[in-house]
């Protein structure tokens, strides 16, 4: 299934038209892609209809489930559009929702996530006052299985773009909620957001995550849909990407949802980081000289951001049962032409390409063992630490790998 969902990577764009023409005012169409939910979509619905803002035309877009998911969502009647298709994957699904939205605005929610009753409703109320929006999107909460609170504030932990960049210069214009909604619940009273251009940030790594966002219909309909060649890798954050071209993005500074994480069905599971760390090189590629030759971001930063990219996909070559150890070369030796001076590059030649796996595995799992008794920090400061790093736990330590890896999950 992975190798023939991510056959058209790097292929010519797949991006389908829609959500053309004016939309219905005020209306906000919901996107619920799904497969085999049927266990917990309903409290996603619930959350959807229990919004404060009631302008809400709900889609669930079931990409081929074989459990009771149909059943489930037949209960609640013609509260919910139901559509049915063959398995085809996210960004599939989500374009066959766009092909249908009536609403001025669009909102992407995944199946086991469950959305704050205000969160629409602050974010309509947001885009009225702003028209140059393009989108808005917040924080989350992060939960695991249970429900037990993991994080309270979880984008910049999921996002490492939020380490690279400075949000406050980034989105320089600032104000609360209460500024532009005034009967917003006490929690939102102090709460600030930000807004500016992002699609110079975005090269640097997705801002926006998914179900966090909303979108004014007239800027998806100049974007078009989800390129379908990215199927399996980082098909939300070219969208996104391509989305910021058209208009300004704000952050809401609170957490807006309830997300899941550490589930056994969710898509970032290791096998898939190498198509991952494909497609997030394919999508800064295509933008590299443009970058280059103008968008208001240093050489320096571009072309050392490219070589990290260039990093994470050999290292993924070279784990993967899918991977090439010569393509994996070619990309370590692009990283370094990008980046001469990147030690920790040198220091995966060594480890990944002469080392065995198990040599690696056992050296991982010894640093783990040891972290708790205070060793690692040796490791960490002697003068060979960054070999020693990346003998030790490579994965563990690279920041894009937590950057990119999150934005499959339904």
């Amino acid at each position: 299934m992975m190798n023939s969902r991510t056959k058209l990577l790097g292929k010519n764009p797949m991006i389908p038209k829609v959500c053309e023409g004016a939309g219905e005012p005020g209306l906000v169409t919901v996107i619920i892609p799904t497969f085999n939910r049927g266990y917990f979509i309903s409290k996603t619905i619930d959350s959807v209809i229990a919004q404060t803002y009631s302008q809400i035309e709900l889609i669930v877009v079931d990409d081929g489930s074989s459990d009771d998911t149909r059943a489930v969502v037949a209960k609640y009647g013609p509260q919910v559009h139901y559509i049915y298709q063959e398995n085809a994957g996210l960004a599939a699904a989500r374009n066959t929702g766009l092909s249908v939205a009536r609403g001025e605005f669009i909102a992407f929610q995944d199946s086991d996530d469950i959305w704050l009753p205000w969160k629409i409703q602050a974010q309509v109320a947001l885009m009225r006052r702003l028209p140059e929006l393009a989108l808005v999107w917040t924080d989350m909460t992060a939960v695991d299985p249970e429900g037990v609170i993991v994080r309270e504030k979880h984008l910049s932990t999921m996002y490492a773009v939020y380490q690279r960049i400075n949000v406050n210069k980034q989105l320089p214009a600032t104000g609360k909620v209460n500024d532009y909604w005034p009967d917003c619940p006490p929690e939102l009273h102090l709460v600030s957001y930000m807004h500016g251009d992002i699609y110079a940030s975005m090269f640097l790594g997705n801002l926006v995550h998914p179900p966090t966002a909303l979108l004014r219909r007239q800027h998806v309909c100049q974007a078009g849909g989800l390129d379908l060649t990215y199927a399996w890798t980082c098909e939300d954050y070219e969208f996104f990407w391509r989305v910021s071209q058209f208009g300004s993005g704000a952050l809401i500074d609170a957490s807006s949802m309830l997300y899941r994480v550490d589930a056994e069905d969710q898509l970032t599971k290791p096998h898939l980081l190498l198509p991952i760390a494909r497609g997030n090189l394919l999508a800064l590629q295509r933008r590299f000289q443009e970058f280059m030759d103008g968008v208001k971001l240093p050489h320096q930063t571009i072309r050392h951001h490219m070589a990290d990219a260039h990093e994470w996909v050999a290292v993924e070559e070279l784990k993967s049962d899918h991977g090439s150890r010569t393509k994996a070369f070619r990309h370590l030796c692009s990283s370094l032409a990008l980046n001469p001076y990147k030690k920790r590059a040198y220091a995966n030649v060594v480890c990944r390409l002469i080392l065995p796996k198990t040599i690696l595995t056992l050296l991982r799992s010894t640093k783990r063992l040891l972290r708790p008794a205070g060793i690692s920090l040796l490791i960490n400061i002697h003068p060979n630490g960054e070999l020693l790093n990346s003998l030790s736990d490579f994965s563990e330590e690279l920041a894009v790998i937590s950057d990119l890896a999150p934005f499959l999950v339904i």
